[in-house]
């Protein structure tokens, strides 16, 4: 047999999902693992589904996307972020996933180096891996896990060819303050290196202070955004995104993004045209709200019990928490957890090798289930 791709012998599965199949061998476990929001998909999105396919909207669309899901993206993009992006510079993606990975195969070439800030979501160094590039994680711990030009500066070298920035973060929900976002913004101009920014979970969000780094005029050739409806409107399993681009730059990503794909689902992005409906917002606000609570009831007991906690979060729905004091590293913690109490959260060493003393709760459950999983954590440090 001849040999498979060389670089796959440094890619695994994912350590947060191979740690949530482990518990689902366990029967009543309360799973705080996953970023799967509790809520159903908005109401008019699941009717817009539901006529395209009683109307048979079941073909291929342009490889670019459907010309009224790209209006309707654009519009959404203009009103809630305020990115003026023309019709040439969008491309409708499977989730952010196949965003990121066409980003990636247009932009690397063997031997690129690519910074990405720890703690990392675990999805990206393994597509830098498989492009023969090479991964720089660039540590904030020392900064409140907020990225920094000081940071940023010592990890820049001549092969630097982009860095990925995802703000709101995972795993620590840190958002990016106003005054350090136009301090990085300046500095990363100045590099001319790609940005491929992951706003996600920029809908989800605590505070009035978020600007995206699309509305910097100065970025805009250097820059990739990559986003989608998974997280901000329940759904995960519908794969839909799409990426934002100068012009030039999306006539080349969409060489890759065409081969690998094709395009979207036909019905998702009929669906998705329903994303400015006044009812899809209603619905979203109702989210954060909850979100929002549960974030404030965890960080608060998680407190008083002792745990590490960096500052409040303002955005996604993680809670980045140090397990140190209790003897334990995060590996152990949350195998003994879920072992001994049926709850399952992930060890920061998915994050990071840097993060094996953390361990990261996602809080977009139920608040009764909430409270229930904190009590039994509770229980399980003996407080």
């Amino acid at each position: 047999m001849k040999s498979l791709n060389k670089q796959l012998p440094l890619v695994t599965t994912s350590k947060i999902r191979q740690f949530d199949t482990y518990c689902s061998q366990f029967e009543h476990v309360i799973r705080l693992t996953l970023g799967q929001p509790l809520f159903p998909t908005p109401t008019p999105i699941k009717a817009k589904a539901k006529e395209a396919i009683d109307h048979n909207i079941t073909y291929y669309t342009p490889n670019i996307g459907a010309i009224a899901t790209i209006d309707s993206v654009l519009q959404y993009c203009r009103e809630r972020f305020n990115l003026h992006y023309g019709k040439d510079e969008i491309l409708i993606t499977v989730g952010s996933s196949e965003a990121l990975t066409a980003t990636l195969r247009t932009l690397l070439n063997d031997g690129d180096e690519v910074l990405i800030p720890a703690p990392v979501y675990p999805g990206y160094e393994p597509l830098v891996d498989l492009y023969n590039a090479k991964a720089v994680h660039v540590d904030t711990a020392g900064d409140h896990f907020e990225l920094t030009p000081e940071t940023l500066q010592k990890h820049i070298t001549p092969r630097t060819k982009c860095i990925i920035i995802t703000d709101p973060n995972n795993p620590t929900g840190v958002l990016a303050s106003r005054k350090n976002r136009d301090r990085l913004a300046d500095f990363l101009a100045a590099t001319g290196i790609y940005i491929i920014a992951d706003e996600v979970y920029n809908r989800i969000i605590y505070t009035d202070d978020y600007r995206s780094f699309g509305t910097y005029e100065k970025l805009r050739r250097q820059l990739i955004i990559v986003n989608s409806f998974s997280k901000s409107h329940s759904m995960t399993g519908w794969r839909i995104g799409f990426l934002l681009a100068n012009k030039d730059l999306t006539k080349e990503l969409m060489k890759s993004h065409q081969y690998y794909v094709t395009s979207a689902c036909s019905i998702t992005q009929y669906a998705i045209q329903a994303v400015n409906d006044p009812q899809t917002e209603r619905e979203l606000a109702v989210m954060v709200r909850d979100y929002r609570a549960c974030r404030d009831y965890a960080y608060s007991f998680l407190n008083q019990l002792g745990f590490n906690t960096p500052q409040l979060p303002q955005g996604a729905f993680y809670l980045f928490l140090s397990v140190e004091k209790f003897g334990m590293d995060g590996d152990t913690f949350t195998r003994r957890l879920v072992d001994e109490q049926g709850v399952a959260i992930i060890p920061g060493s998915a994050f990071s090798d840097s993060y094996k003393n953390y361990v990261r709760i996602s809080y977009c459950v139920d608040m009764e289930i909430l409270k229930k999983a904190l009590n039994k954590i509770r229980a399980f440090v003996g407080a």
